[in-house]
């Protein structure tokens, strides 16, 4: 039996998987309103996070410029309900997919985001909406998502995940906080490409009534590793790799009908962390000493013929 030594002279890579929790927040301090219009795009500088690139809010389809400073705030929703009428069972009005406040999250390269929450205040103005809800590109808008509010009383969720200003003669000069919407399942974990979310309102009063939000946060977690997904598995290997687990980075190769001269071991971003040339009969076992890698997934790759086959490992240490 040839055994295969990889020597401290190979190259490793010291990068282990980690996840780090995050909680965006955008004050929208930017915006001005009157002859110093901002326009529809928040030009405050987005919140920042490690595995994670947060977009600008934009409005969409209402009016073009801010309603007030340091919100985000805009008029020209649809007016369905007359003022005073707190009888949410006689509203008309339905939620107008060309009407919204739009944002975008983007994970970074070999990041996998979960998101879990978004919580914000709001506020509209005498006349403004009295409903409001929260969609995501995952199933292209088609639903509100989760909605709760938590102990305030000024609102309330109604209907399927629809926000509700419960009096028309609750003070509309604070804000009201408590509108959380709750992120869980696919759409929301470990997820590599982009979100995007759309804050509706409608059911106004008048369409000069304003709909503002206010120190949107979303929370969730960010985890580097995510390229695991970008990583060939051949389900239907052709050799195995044992022990697996390793508990001390200690593994071999057993390719009982492959010829092969490259190893490679490869961490969960993809990259080649350690590599030897050297031929291996059929029915040789390698001999793999990766101790000085960290716990973590690993796949072994071989060539053999012109083609590459891949098995997956851990080390738990």
């Amino acid at each position: 039996m040839i055994k295969n030594l990889l020597s401290a002279s190979l190259l490793f890579l010291s990068l282990s998987v980690f996840s780090q929790a995050f909680s965006g927040m955008y004050p929208f301090s930017g915006v001005m309103s009157g002859t110093a219009s901002t326009g529809p795009t928040d030009p405050t500088p987005p919140p920042t996070a490690t595995g994670l690139t947060f977009g600008s809010f934009v409005a969409v389809g209402t009016g073009t410029a801010p309603s007030a400073g340091g919100v985000f705030s805009f008029s020209g929703w649809d007016v369905s309900i007359t003022n005073g009428n707190d009888a949410y069972a006689t509203y008309t009005g339905a939620i107008n997919p060309g009407k919204y406040y739009e944002v975008s999250l983007t994970p970074a390269t070999n990041y996998g985001v979960d998101l879990t929450s978004i919580t914000f205040n709001m506020l509209r103005s005498s006349t403004g909406p009295r409903n409001w809800s929260v969609r995501s590109s995952k199933d292209s808008y088609a639903n509100n998502l989760p909605a709760s509010v938590g102990s305030n009383t000024a609102i309330s969720v109604v209907g399927s995940n629809i926000f509700f200003w419960n009096l028309d003669a609750t003070s509309n000069t604070i804000q009201q906080k408590g509108s959380t919407i709750n992120l869980s399942g696919p759409n929301f974990s470990g997820q590599t490409t982009p979100y995007s979310f759309r804050f509706y309102a409608w059911n106004a009063e008048n369409v000069a009534g304003t709909f503002r939000i206010d120190t949107v946060i979303f929370n969730g977690l960010a985890t580097i590793g995510s390229g695991i997904a970008d990583i060939t598995h051949d389900l239907n290997a052709s050799f195995k790799v044992y022990p697996n687990p390793s508990q001390d980075g200690i593994i071999y190769i057993d390719a009982k009908k492959l010829n092969y001269s490259k190893i490679e071991v490869v961490n969960v971003l993809g990259t080649t962390v350690a590599v030897e040339n050297k031929e291996v009969a059929p029915n040789e076992k390698a001999k793999l000493d990766l101790n000085t890698l960290p716990a973590g997934t690993y796949f072994v790759r071989i060539s053999s013929e012109g083609k590459v086959y891949t098995e997956r490992f851990f080390i738990t240490k």
